[in-house]
């Protein structure tokens, strides 16, 4: 019997960072599917090149299931691996919904995300748990850390480009660098984490009526945060630069940092084309829908 299941790409829109020293943040789910056909074969296999890892979290999540069989795994998406957009989290979540379905469950988005989890376990060790919840659904969503996460209901879809600089920070490297200014610089860092977890409240609820001008905004002042805790690089400044020139709304680091992506918020649709246009010359880029 073959199978199918979904997952999609994320993006952290506010909080990054912070969200490890205690604050809020909020991530969503963007546009951009990953898709897996589960099929029964006499090995463990996926059609495209990957690393044993990817066929480890494969069997870990296959046995949760009760699927001990071999399959062969295809996977079909445009997201990069190593770009700091889920790719582990989507396919995690797309394995999980196969395999749901290949023993005839149906199961909530909630119940996905938590076997998608298994499979991150493998990837990152100890993950947040945020990433693979929020690839197994549409949407934005406010978390913090021991806290169960809450849906944002939007006013509007957003419309977001994503611009990848081709450069990869270490993100454990970055987040032990926050941890040092904070220990060298109290004062400092908490009043920064008061200014942001009171932004991450101002943008949940232009996220929910709409605000987009204000929300770029916020954009703009999260991104001047986290350029003053040391994560921004010459290329995610340029990106947000050229997007700004070319009327984003707002933009900004997104995720880890020290590389990675960039995220700018286009007003619609329309817009998203100026912008890919003017990033596209210097970046792989990315367009994406929020909802």
């Amino acid at each position: 019997m073959v199978s199918t299941g979904t997952g999609f790409a994320k993006t952290i829109l506010f909080g990054e960072h912070f969200v490890v020293q205690g604050t809020h943040a909020i991530g969503a789910s963007l546009s951009i599917p990953l898709n897996v056909t589960l099929t029964p074969a006499e090995e463990l296999s996926i059609n495209i090149p990957t690393g044993q890892i990817v066929l480890d979290a494969s069997r870990k999540i296959l046995d949760a299931f009760g699927l001990d069989g071999n399959y062969l795994i295809e996977i079909d998406t445009k997201i990069p691996s190593g770009a700091g957009m889920g790719w582990s989290a989507a396919y995690s979540v797309a394995l999980s919904r196969a395999a749901a379905a290949a023993q005839g469950m149906e199961l909530t988005w909630k119940r996905i995300a938590e076997y998608a989890y298994l499979g991150e376990e493998v990837f990152h060790g100890n993950p947040s748990g945020i990433d693979n919840t929020l690839s197994s659904r549409r949407g934005a969503i406010l978390f913090k850390k021991g806290e169960d996460p809450i849906p944002i209901e939007l006013g509007v879809p957003l419309h977001i480009v994503i611009a990848h600089t081709g450069k990869m920070g270490i993100t454990k490297d970055l987040v032990a660098g926050v941890a040092q200014i904070r220990a060298e610089r109290p004062d400092f860092f908490l009043e920064l984490m008061k200014r942001e977890e009171r932004l991450v409240v101002e943008a949940k609820k232009c996220l929910e009526t709409a605000n987009l001008e204000r929300l770029g905004e916020l954009m703009d002042t999260n991104h001047g945060y986290l350029k003053q805790v040391g994560v921004s690089t010459l290329e995610l400044e340029d990106v947000v630069s050229i997007a700004k020139e070319n009327g984003a709304l707002g933009a900004k680091i997104t995720g880890a940092g020290g590389g990675g992506c960039a995220i700018a918020l286009a007003e619609s649709k329309k817009e998203t084309e100026t912008l890919m246009q003017a990033l596209s010359s210097k970046y792989l880029v990315f367009e994406a829908q929020i909802g």
